[in-house]
């Protein structure tokens, strides 16, 4: 079985260094590639990078390594409509309870931490040292950034995006299509598609457009 990472640039690469690390521990995949639908080059550090329609579904796995949620939602749904699984990554370092659920197409990264009876929902990234507590709730397409640290409770919606070092309140829910800047300090719920920074919290303006990267 072959693996093939849907996206070529900076995550990608980072992936990439996690399927191997990965490789190493239990030799999970025969192969590993990139995917991106319109390359620039035809190979980053010896591995292959090709278009989606030139894979098989049959013999190959996807894992999307895009850091814009409203993006990762589009190249799963593709991958889906394309009849491939996606495949859930779990580095060997990060610790996770035995009573935690993680849907189809997560990538938990190394040192990630994930508390008991926490549920992570489909296509979501975990950065490094990004830590969960107990009865969380992560919903699909979501990107939970390095050192971030969720309290107990947490309700997170779809294709939230929460930045590095940012904290969380217990029992605090955050909307769909809401982005939690670096360093915020959240203590009260917040509503959907939002820009939320500082600390206190608090929301400065909507998100129009959808999008964490300008």
């Amino acid at each position: 079985m072959k693996l093939a990472i849907y996206g070529a640039g900076g995550l990608g690469r980072e992936v990439l260094e996690l399927a191997q690390e990965i490789n190493a521990t239990e030799s999970r995949w025969d192969a590993l590639c990139l995917v991106d639908d319109n390359p620039q080059f035809d190979q980053l550090n010896s591995y292959p990078i090709v278009p989606l329609n030139a894979l098989i579904p049959d013999e190959c796995e996807i894992v999307i390594a895009v850091g814009e949620p409203s993006l990762r939602r589009t190249l799963g749904q593709r991958a889906f409509e394309g009849g491939f699984r996606l495949a859930t990554l779990v580095h060997p370092s990060a610790r996770l309870s035995r009573s935690c659920t993680l849907g189809e197409g997560c990538v938990i990264s190394y040192g990630a931490f994930i508390s008991c009876d926490t549920v992570i929902s489909r296509n979501v990234h975990l950065q490094p040292n990004a830590s969960l507590g107990h009865d969380c709730h992560i919903g699909q397409d979501s990107i939970i950034s390095s050192y971030a640290n969720l309290a107990g409770k947490c309700r997170i919606g779809e294709r939230v995006f929460i930045g590095m070092n940012a904290v969380i309140r217990e029992a605090t829910a955050i909307g769909d299509d809401t982005i939690i800047s670096m360093g915020a300090a959240v203590f009260n719920d917040i509503a959907p598609t939002m820009i939320v920074m500082g600390n206190p919290a608090r929301a400065i303006r909507p998100n129009i457009d959808n999008k964490v990267f300008k």
